[in-house]
């Protein structure tokens, strides 16, 4: 009995220093995380303090959406992220106002039907495969019109439903 009590507290006696060092290993910070820390200013310290403190405050089901948006951040292309990184660059590079404005647009365009939606991508995509010269006279159509009197457009959209409603009836 005493010497099995005798191996258990010499067993102890081993683990228990060993167990401390590792405890005191991990929750060391990794030498590149103690360097990035240093060369902090008090200002970005402050900030990442504030934004732990955030993320400890949110509730789970927060914390699991984040979670999964980071880990579809982290599952795509390079080429996709990029793309990404490039255009929120750009937002930031917007002023406030073209940002509100951005923001109306982009919430019509989520409001619109799916067809209507839909209709608008392939004009979009048709108006990507016209070629430069294409594109210019298209624009300048585009200008003429808009420099017509209100009774020229009223007229101009006129012509344009009768022209619609014949191919209508052609088509029938």
């Amino acid at each position: 009995m005493k010497r099995i009590l005798g191996t258990v507290i010499f067993l102890i006696a081993l683990w228990l220093p060993a167990a401390t060092i590792w405890a005191q290993a991990e929750n060391q910070p990794s030498p590149g995380a103690l360097e990035r820390w240093r060369q902090m200013s008090p200002q970005e310290k402050q900030e990442l303090r504030e934004r732990y403190q955030r993320w400890k405050a949110l509730p789970p089901e927060e914390k699991t959406e984040l979670h999964k948006r980071f880990e579809t951040w982290r599952q795509l292309p390079p080429a996709e992220k990029a793309v990404i990184r490039k255009n929120f660059q750009r937002w930031q590079n917007l002023s406030p106002e073209q940002q509100e404005q951005f923001r109306e647009r982009w919430q019509r365009w989520r409001n619109l039907p799916p067809e209507k939606r839909e209709m608008l991508k392939q004009r979009f995509e048709k108006l990507r495969e016209l070629t430069p010269e294409q594109r210019r006279e298209l624009r300048e159509k585009f200008k003429e019109r808009q420099n017509l009197s209100p009774e020229e457009k009223r007229a101009f959209r006129q012509r344009l439903k009768e022209q619609l409603q014949r191919r209508e009836k052609v088509d029938d």
